[in-house]
């Protein structure tokens, strides 16, 4: 009847791992059964010295995590018998205790992982004419050797001591083993890239950057060149170098571009209309020019260093001189500026 019992176990045991494995392949528990070996040290047993004899067994396994397992083992042989004659005897053992396992339930198959046990539980030897139940501790080493993820072939050695007889036996044992839990590492998750600019968050170094902000590799956003202009055209009367009131704002307006480009330098020409002779219209025009340039200075604080007063007389004409009106267009004075910058 115990035969028919731990070969239904084991057979069981089998069994659930194929059907519950679908339904839970996160359940962290192995499935065990096998055969073994007994090696009997005592020698008395009532008056019989017992002889070494077989078993089989199963077992299942809860890991608590990739090291730690806590194990039951129950194992029964009955064609146990003794050295000097008599009745056949039965050998019942049960087990409950802990695994230590080097190594990890995730990888792939064909990895050896090795392991320490230490259980309680008690050892039971029958015949027909006696029976004796005795409380025992035991200690082993084995070895588990994954053939597949789940799959594997388990080997061990344990040394048993009976605390009531002051004994020690030893059982070797091998069978197979069914892990019922996540043998896969969990997927690597697809790196955030919060702000959508393209560069993940673990290389951006510059978070929060606004949607459609052009990025370099650093997620930081790319400096863009601009340019910035400004023209300046101050008119004069006939014969005249002093700069009018209607210009003081562009002559503001100038000062303000030169003091936010500060590195930039000026020239700043002057020009006259062809009236008069060719010498004084050159000094004209270098006068009219050092009126604008004392008036940035003066009245808003450039330094003169940046300017550059040029006359260029009446060389260069932007209209006729042949009418008032396009006379009046060459009295002038011009700056023009225009600077590239990032931002």
């Amino acid at each position: 009847m115990k035969k028919q019992l731990i070969s239904a176990t084991a057979a069981a045991c089998i069994s659930l791992a194929g059907i519950a494995l679908p339904a839970s392949a996160e359940l962290p528990i192995t499935l065990n059964a096998g055969a073994g070996y007994w090696y009997f040290d005592r020698d008395d047993v009532r008056g019989f010295e017992p002889d070494d004899t077989t078993t089989t067994w199963a077992g299942m396994e809860w890991a608590f995590n990739d090291n730690w397992a806590a194990e039951v083992i129950y194992a029964y042989g009955d064609s146990g018998e003794f050295k000097s004659g008599g009745p056949d005897m039965e050998v019942t053992n049960w087990q409950l205790g802990m695994l230590y396992y080097g190594g990890s339930y995730i990888g792939e198959p064909m990895r050896v992982r090795p392991y320490v046990a230490l259980s309680a539980g008690e050892i039971k030897l029958e015949a027909d004419t006696f029976d004796t139940v005795e409380t025992t501790i035991n200690g082993g080493l084995g070895v588990r050797w994954m053939m597949g993820k789940r799959l594997g072939l388990r080997v061990e050695g344990r040394a048993i001591y009976s605390l009531d007889e002051s004994e020690t036996d030893y059982l070797v044992s091998a069978g197979l083993n069914f892990y019922m839990g996540k043998v896969d590492p969990d997927p690597i998750p697809a790196p955030l890239d919060s702000d959508g600019d393209g560069v993940t968050d673990d290389k951006d170094l510059c978070p929060g950057t606004p949607m459609g902000t052009r990025v370099d590799a650093d997620g930081c956003p790319l400096q863009v060149a601009q340019v910035a202009s400004i023209k300046l055209k101050v008119n004069f009367a006939f014969d005249s170098d002093v700069v009018q009131e209607r210009f003081f704002a562009d002559l503001g307006e100038l000062a303000e571009f030169l003091k936010r480009f500060s590195d930039l330098q000026v020239d700043v020409e002057g020009h006259t209309d062809s009236v008069g002779p060719e010498d004084y219209n050159q000094q004209l025009s270098q006068r009219r020019a050092q009126a604008v340039v004392d008036m940035l200075v003066n009245q808003y604080g450039i330094a003169a260093t940046r300017l550059e007063p040029k006359g260029y007389g009446e060389s260069q004409p932007v209209a006729s001189n042949d009418t008032e009106e396009g006379r009046a267009e060459n009295r002038r004075v011009m700056a023009t500026l225009e600077v590239e910058y990032e931002e």
